[in-house]
């Protein structure tokens, strides 16, 4: 399974915008600094992705 990191392209102080860099992939999704989360692009729905910045990460892993 592909593992793709995400970057941060845009942070207001409430929401952060998470990117992948990854070609072909193009996965953007809000984190709200208050809670919840806006898929915007689903990228490579395959990929696990993860990303994140000082005093906050975000992972997604297998279940089982």
């Amino acid at each position: 399974m592909n593992q793709h990191r995400m970057v941060v392209e845009a942070d207001n102080g409430a929401e952060l915008l998470f990117v992948c860099p990854y070609d072909g992939c193009g996965r953007r999704l809000v984190l709200k600094r208050s809670g919840g989360l806006t898929v915007l692009d689903r990228g490579d729905f395959f990929a696990l992705h993860s990303g994140g910045t000082e005093g906050l990460q975000i992972e997604a892993g297998i279940g089982g």
